[in-house]
């Protein structure tokens, strides 16, 4: 497809590798297995605080802090930092909080849109040319996110660069933050007038209900799906064109099914990381306490069980994606994804509006990351088509 939803190595999408385990731990790849170890906190967590020392905890990644606080056990069984964590935070993250601010989503989209000289309504450019991801959804990410956040796009953008730089995963383990982005995030924390999530975790601070490095992990999460929020409406918009279906995503009722089914097929965070708290056994591997298990969403999407479900290496929008694990599952889902919907539908039908006869200039190329984003996505506007002459 010219919109690669596959970047990766075949087996990374095969629900049918059988686990194996390597360097990195133990590797799971059908979906009946990924997901109920998404949901069971006995068997796995994503909190190994316990692994650490107290120096390389004062020092730890944004990210990490942010995710280990926020698992129900840690390895020896502690309930950890994750009651009060989660329902501090839990109204940042509800459906409602994210309707309320689809409006806002619609114009941000609607703003970055009418920067982009191809896209102008009252202009617009025929046989005009500009990236999907770089200039268009990406932006929109960044922008809605940093409105959300209360902080600048640049601050957003700064974590985003962090993790990019990662690479597939962090070079170290523990991951450890420099000196200088520590003292990025306390400055950031500290300026006057600050709004939004932003403010919220620092009044949380102040409280004593989060530390500080968990309000910069919050703040560094949050900023870093804008790459996975940016991949997933850029692919619905490929796929769409693909498969003649971009008059459809003018409506959203039509684009938010097709948003669901481009990220199961596309899965722009492909694994999930977890370590295992007790013995047990997938296929023939034997897990040990302590060991590594990563689980591969990108091949568990295509392993999705149910009726009228098959092929599910195509894509088709009017599918029952209500199992997929693009958003992760059960305790373990997304805490952004309301978020993440409403911005992607607002790309997708942005665009879609305002440039029905978009096509695709060449083909789109995926990166492999710790989420998977787009190098390139161009596309061109036709020009406008004339209405037949009656004869």
């Amino acid at each position: 497809m010219l919109s690669d939803p596959a970047p990766r190595p075949p087996t990374c999408y095969d629900p049918a590798t059988p686990p194996h385990r390597d360097e990195q731990g133990v590797h799971v790849y059908d979906h009946a297995t990924i997901r109920a170890l998404l949901r069971d906190p006995q068997r796995v967590t994503s909190d190994v605080s316990e692994m650490i020392t107290s120096e390389q905890r004062d020092h730890l990644h944004p990210v990490s802090t942010f995710v280990w606080a926020t698992d129900r056990r840690t390895l020896s069984g502690c309930p950890g930092r994750h009651a009060a964590l989660r329902s501090a935070m839990a109204p940042w993250f509800t459906a409602e909080t994210a309707a309320g601010r689809a409006t806002t989503a619609a114009e941000i989209a609607a703003e970055i849109a009418a920067e982009i000289p191809a896209m102008h309504v009252e202009a617009p450019t025929p046989g005009g040319s500009f990236d999907v991801y770089l200039d268009y959804a990406l932006p929109v990410a960044v922008t809605y996110l940093a409105d959300w956040l209360g902080i600048a796009p640049s601050d957003v953008t700064y974590a985003v660069d962090d993790q990019l730089a990662a690479g597939d995963m962090f070079a170290s383990w523990p991951p450890l933050a420099t000196p200088e982005m520590d003292e990025y995030y306390r400055e950031l924390m500290s300026r006057p007038g600050l709004t939004g999530v932003a403010a919220e975790a620092r009044d949380l601070v102040r409280a004593g209900t989060l530390t500080e490095r968990e309000s910069w992990g919050a703040l560094y999460a949050i900023s870093v799906s804008a790459v996975a929020t940016a991949t997933t409406a850029t692919l619905t918009v490929g796929l769409a064109l693909e498969n003649d279906l971009w008059p459809r995503m003018a409506d959203p009722a039509q684009a938010r099914p097709a948003v669901e089914e481009a990220l199961r097929l596309g899965t722009p965070f492909p694994q999930a990381s977890r370590f295992a708290r007790e013995p047990f056994t997938v296929g023939d591997v034997a897990v040990q306490p302590g060991d590594q298990v990563l689980m591969w969403l990108t091949a568990a999407n295509r392993d999705v069980p149910g009726l009228h479900r098959q092929p599910l290496d195509r894509f088709d929008p009017d599918r029952d994606t209500a199992d997929h694990l693009g958003w992760g599952s059960g305790y373990h889902r997304c805490g952004g994804l309301h978020h993440a919907r409403v911005t992607a539908v607002a790309t997708v039908t942005t665009l879609a509006q305002r440039c029905p006869d978009l096509t695709m200039a060449g083909p789109w190329k995926r990166y492999v990351g710790i989420d998977d984003g787009y190098v390139a996505a161009p596309a061109i506007t036709l020009p406008d088509r004339s209405p037949p002459i009656p004869r």
